[in-house]
C-alpha cells in the first residue's frame, strides 16, 4: 500500500489512492528499488521515444483560412491555426507547424528550421508570400511520445498495479492508442474506473 507521496519540496501528502501520471522514467525513479526491479514495473524502462519540433509563426495578415490541416509532399506536416482556434483578434495569424518524429530537425538551429519552412509555408500559402513574419519561435521536445515498435505492447502498464491503491495514468499505458492526447484521455478513464472499482470492493470486504 501507498501511505503518502513525498513531494520535491519535502512535504508528503497522505490519501487512500495515489494516481500516478508520471512518465514511466519518472515512475520508476519514485519507486523503492524491490518495485522498480519487479516484473510488475521493470518492463516500463524500456520505452523509447520520438521527437517533436513546434515552429510558432506569426504573420502580419491572415495567410490561411482554415482551422488545421496537413500537407504531403512538404516538410510541413500539421499546421494549425492558432488565431482561429483562440479566436484570437487580427490583423495578423498565428500558426504553428507540428513535425512529428523529427530526428531530421532536431539538431538545426532556429535560423535553419527558419530559412527552410518559412519558404516553404509561402509555397503552400499564397497569401503568406507578401506577409511579413513578425515573431518565429521555436520548441523542441525530445521526449514528446513513446515509440510503439513491433513486439513492445508489453511495456505499456495496465492502471492497476500490484499496489493495491496505486493506480498507473498517461499515454504510454495500456491505452490501445499511440501516443495521442485522446489515449491520454483514455487512461485518465481506465485509472478512474479501476479507483472506483477498488473502492466497491473495499466497501463490500
Amino acid at each position: 500500500m501507498v501511505s503518502s507521496v513525498r513531494l520535491a519540496g519535502g512535504e508528503t501528502l497522505a490519501g487512500d489512492w495515489v494516481v500516478s501520471a508520471l512518465a514511466p522514467e519518472t515512475l520508476l525513479d519514485a519507486l523503492p528499488e524491490a518495485l522498480r526491479t519487479s516484473d510488475a514495473f521493470a518492463a516500463a524502462s524500456t520505452h523509447t521515444w520520438a521527437p517533436i519540433v513546434n515552429l510558432h509563426v506569426w504573420y502580419d495578415r491572415r495567410v490561411a483560412d482554415f482551422v488545421f490541416t496537413a500537407f504531403l509532399d512538404s516538410p510541413v506536416q500539421w499546421v494549425f491555426n492558432r488565431t482561429r482556434i483562440a479566436g484570437l483578434a487580427g490583423p495578423g495569424e498565428y500558426l504553428t507547424v507540428s513535425l512529428s518524429g523529427a530526428w531530421e530537425y532536431w539538431g538545426q538551429s532556429k535560423a535553419e528550421l527558419r530559412a527552410l519552412f518559412i519558404p516553404e509555408l509561402s509555397r503552400l500559402l499564397p497569401a503568406a508570400r507578401e506577409a511579413r513574419v513578425d515573431r518565429f519561435i521555436v520548441v523542441k521536445e525530445q521526449r514528446a511520445t513513446f515509440r510503439s515498435l513491433p513486439g513492445g505492447p508489453a511495456n505499456r502498464l495496465g492502471a492497476t498495479t500490484p499496489v493495491a491503491n496505486l493506480v498507473l495514468a498517461g499515454d504510454w499505458t495500456d491505452t490501445g492508442w499511440p501516443a495521442t492526447m485522446e489515449g491520454a484521455v483514455r487512461s485518465g478513464e481506465a485509472a478512474a474506473n479501476a479507483v472506483e472499482s477498488g473502492r466497491r470492493r473495499a466497501e463490500q470486504s
